[in-house]
């Protein structure tokens, strides 16, 4: 998806109009359109401003990543700690699989479980081959 497109999705999703996301860009409904349609570009502070509207990386809204979230929704998340790099790592590298995703934040302790039995079988049978 690139940065039309996503700009599009993202704002549908909020189900609010281009008039609105214009208007809290300070930018004109005709400026959105052109966002959306490929025929006008951000200038990088209306860019900066788009992807904490949406509380979205900028690479996400450019399209170069399928990460949604930033690290401050997943520090809300983690409300009682902060996370490190490498949790967010390991967050964002699951976000590429979104069932898996979906079925970690709704039930972490289940998932984690099934995956810990998942990877203990695949252990065991690279050991059965290598005998």
């Amino acid at each position: 998806m690139n940065f039309p497109e996503r700009l599009r999705y993202l704002r549908k999703s909020a189900k609010i109009s281009q008039q609105t996301l214009g208007n809290a860009m300070n930018v004109t409904k005709v400026s959105i359109s052109g966002y959306e349609t490929g025929n006008r570009k951000p200038d990088t502070d209306t860019l900066q401003k788009l992807a904490d509207y949406f509380d979205v990386s900028i690479d996400y809204l450019l399209g170069r990543s399928e990460t949604k979230e930033t690290r401050a929704t997943y520090h809300s998340k983690t409300m009682e700690k902060e996370i490190t790099i490498k949790e967010a790592t390991i967050l964002t590298q699951l976000q590429k699989y979104p069932t898996l995703y979906d079925h970690l934040i709704n039930d972490p302790e289940k998932t984690v479980l099934q995956l810990y039995r998942l990877w203990s079988f695949l252990e065991e049978e690279k050991q059965n081959k290598n005998l």
